[in-house]
């Protein structure tokens, strides 16, 4: 794969109005505040972590996550393509415009693709693609736009993903047994509960050449779908371990080059079973750092490709630890750690559907600590 430059990066989430906020927050050690909502099913309270509250439309705040992106190259974007990641949709506008206009009409739909070429009429990119992979949407986007600056069709990529997990998505996961009923976000935990969904917004700016001071370079990643079942992907952590390998081989590295791994971490049973499984079986003679980042966050679902990522980059001095690592079924650490700023980077990712991506970076000598 053709290395490409992630020049610069925003993020609003529950850590944090901005990408240095949360980096902040990250470094701190401490965990965000969740909200409750009512899982309907069953009257229980689940936990939900949203960003600050805003009275921001949508549409204002892409239009902020571009301004924060593209900074003094917010002019004319002939030249770059925009791509817009997520699983969410147009849900949250169809559930507003439901409940104030007394139910849904046809008309109210404004499918992905809409979002996306509001945006680009707004903003004059050269084109719009959109990415609906589930939990890799987002990551997807970043191989994707790669994949489109190799070619030679664009010479830069701005890379958008949001989550704003609706009530249809929270009273969804609850009703499949997956959101945490304790509130404890623990994945490889041996009696972890679920997950914590996460509300974000994050971008960031693609390029075949290095900016001023570009957060890192996407090495190589590689994506695939497990179609052995319609829901997740195998146990035995097969089907992982082969698109694991074939990031490294696209980035020119094996098992031993890698310095960390960015757990998905869902804290789910199947999920989590069969990250363990695969990379006990790609890295079975070293393991190397290993860390989880959904207890900050949540899991931003279609987001978390990108708000992980570049969380992740912009923290390598000091990655959190988690106070369960005794008894955590992979080892991580109980403690912050730092790993080394030319290290090269495993994020893994894995979709509801199996849909699972690997991406390997590196952190770009002089980025943020």
């Amino acid at each position: 794969m053709t290395p490409v430059y992630l020049q610069r990066g925003a993020l609003h989430s529950a850590l944090g109005d901005d990408l240095s906020a949360a980096g902040q927050a990250l470094r701190g050690g401490g965990l965000p505040t969740a909200k409750p909502f009512l899982l309907h099913e069953l009257q229980q309270p689940r936990p939900f972590l949203g960003v600050r509250a805003s009275a921001e439309s949508r549409e204002q705040r892409l239009d902020r996550l571009v301004v924060e992106t593209l900074g003094d190259d917010a002019g004319a974007l002939g030249d770059c393509l925009l791509i817009v990641a997520s699983t969410s949709l147009d849900i949250n506008d169809l559930e507003r415009r439901a409940a104030d206009e007394g139910g849904f009409q046809p008309e109210h739909s404004t499918p992905l693709d809409l979002v996306a070429e509001q945006l680009r009429q707004r903003w004059g990119f050269a084109d719009a693609f959109t990415l609906n992979t589930a939990c890799t949407s987002a990551a997807n986007g970043l191989l994707y736009g790669a994949r489109m600056l190799a070619s030679g069709s664009f010479q830069r990529c701005l890379v958008v993903s949001f989550e704003t997990p609706s009530a249809v998505a929270r009273q969804g996961f609850g009703a499949l047994d997956l959101t945490s009923p304790s509130g404890r976000y623990r994945p490889f935990h041996p009696e972890r509960d679920g997950l914590i969904l996460g509300e974000a917004y994050a971008a960031t700016l693609l390029s075949l050449r290095p900016g001023p001071a570009p957060l890192a370079r996407l090495l190589g990643g590689f994506s695939a779908c497990d179609t052995s079942n319609l829901t997740t992907t195998r146990e035995d952590g097969s089907h992982i371990d082969w698109v694991m390998r074939r990031a490294l081989h696209s980035a020119g590295t094996s098992s031993a080059g890698i310095g960390l791994i960015k757990l998905h971490g869902t804290a789910t049973g199947a999920n989590d079973r069969a990250e363990h499984n695969g990379v006990r079986l790609l890295f079975s003679e070293r393991l190397p750092a290993l860390c989880v980042l959904k207890p900050w966050l949540g899991h931003t679902l279609g987001a978390c490709g990108l708000s992980e990522t570049l969380l992740l980059v912009e923290n390598l001095a000091r990655l959190p630890g988690v106070d369960y690592a005794d008894e955590a079924t992979l080892p991580l650490s109980g403690t912050p750690f730092s790993v080394a700023e030319d290290s090269l980077l495993l994020a893994n990712f894995f979709g509801f559907g199996g849909n699972n991506a690997s991406l390997v970076l590196q952190r770009c000598a002089g980025g943020a600590a």
